[in-house]
């Protein structure tokens, strides 16, 4: 993956959280995920296809997106549905942005939300998973890039 690529999908998170929230996000520099990454208690999940295959992750904490839904949404008491809701919006979104840096024949997938953290996470692709660290007030989140 080239970093012109990767700088896509950082463009696309610092995006997301300019425009949905009040507080910026910042990203770290990305590196070559780990077979232990931790993964956080909601992910997100895109499968991409077309000329490019692979998929992303996005992967917060709860109360991370609790609090995002709370400032975006206005809900007080944020309900699970909501958070899987938003959580999926957010890797839609992310993906849907380096759809229209890579062109038509960049497909992206409905996104599948997981609840809990499973002990690993991969895509499927057979080159390496970038992950690209994202701070939002006090809460870490990470963004994870496998395109070939």
């Amino acid at each position: 993956m080239k970093e012109a690529e990767l700088k896509t999908f950082v463009e696309g998170v610092l995006r997301y959280f300019g425009t949905i929230t009040s507080t910026p996000a910042k990203v770290g520099i990305p590196y070559v995920k780990a077979a232990d990454h931790k993964v956080e208690e909601i992910t997100g999940i895109i499968g991409l296809t077309g000329k490019k295959k692979g998929g992303i992750f996005i992967t917060c904490p709860k109360p991370m997106i609790e609090e995002i839904v709370k400032e975006y949404l206005g809900l007080a008491e944020p309900t699970l549905a909501a958070v899987k809701d938003l959580a999926g919006e957010m890797a839609n979104t992310v993906a849907g942005n380096a759809s229209f840096a890579f062109g038509n024949d960049f497909q992206i997938s409905v996104p599948v939300v997981i609840v809990g953290k499973p002990e690993q996470l991969d895509l499927p692709t057979r080159v390496p998973t970038f992950i690209i660290p994202i701070e939002w007030k006090t809460y870490k989140a990470f963004l994870a890039v496998g395109i070939e």
